[in-house]
């Protein structure tokens, strides 16, 4: 869900293993830039790089 801060959008995306976060990507822009028909493709693709960036982390333990 895209969040407001005095002219930026921000767009989350956390990873989360049980009760830590484990990774964490952000988009931000300002607001004039914002389509909110591309929100959900943006997410997908920090989605998916959140998932990748756990599983690298993962592989060095």
């Amino acid at each position: 869900m895209p969040r407001s801060l005095d002219g930026l959008v921000l767009a989350p995306v956390a990873d989360q293993a049980p009760g830590t976060a484990l990774a964490g990507l952000s988009v931000s822009m300002p607001s004039v830039r914002y389509d909110p028909h591309r929100l959900q493709p943006l997410v997908a693709a920090l989605d998916t790089a959140a998932h990748a960036l756990e599983r690298d982390l993962a592989d060095q333990h």
